[in-house]
């Protein structure tokens, strides 16, 4: 398996240490997560698909080689999941990015939107920061879409393994398929 590590910022991921994943696969960070790594050792790829915070970092000195930001059209949904075309995320982003790379198992962390509480499924670790502002926040009516984006992407990469990893004991909404697969945090511990 060629591994990606796609990092949401949900904050269900709070407190875990990402730098223990570095040698399992390459990791794919969304939008702020560089702010924690001044030395830029994780992310691998940095993808973002809002224009504050692509300025933000292209603003600052992470490595614009590793700095992904989607073409236009790819920052919008595919009319083929959603004819409206609603905006896109830079998780599904950074899974997409990942899969044009070959990576055929990815273990994604922080995807809080699957999460049925509607408090922790909008919560994001970067809330109240410079880009992280009411006009680029997702609410708790956002989520089904957001599920459907995924279950669309999983069901037309069928060759891929989504693994979405959640604390011990989250109710999570799933996804259908068989190439997605829900894990805790304390099982990913034990492996990596």
């Amino acid at each position: 398996m060629n591994t990606a590590f796609i990092i949401g910022n949900g904050t269900s991921r709070k407190g875990f240490d990402l730098t223990r994943l570095k040698s399992y696969g390459t990791i794919f960070g969304c939008n702020a997560l560089y702010r924690d790594y001044p030395d830029h050792s994780i992310p691998d790829f940095l993808v973002s698909i809002d224009d504050g915070i692509i300025a933000e970092i292209e603003g600052s000195d992470f490595p614009s080689k590793r700095f992904i930001v989607p073409p236009i059209d790819e920052r919008w949904e595919p009319a083929e999941c959603n004819i409206g075309r609603p905006r896109s995320n830079a998780g599904v982003n950074a899974m997409r990015e990942a899969i044009k790379m070959n990576h055929n198992q990815l273990i994604c962390l922080g995807f809080d939107f699957l999460i049925a509480d509607r408090d922790q499924s909008v919560s994001n670790v970067y809330d109240g920061t410079d880009n992280y502002g009411m006009e680029v926040r997702a609410n708790a009516n956002d989520n089904p879409g957001r599920i459907n984006y995924v279950a669309w992407l999983t069901r037309t990469n069928p060759d891929v393994d989504f693994i979405f990893i959640f604390p011990e004991g989250s109710s999570v909404n799933r996804i259908a398929g068989k190439n997605v697969f829900i894990n805790t945090y304390e099982n990913l511990v034990k492996n990596t």
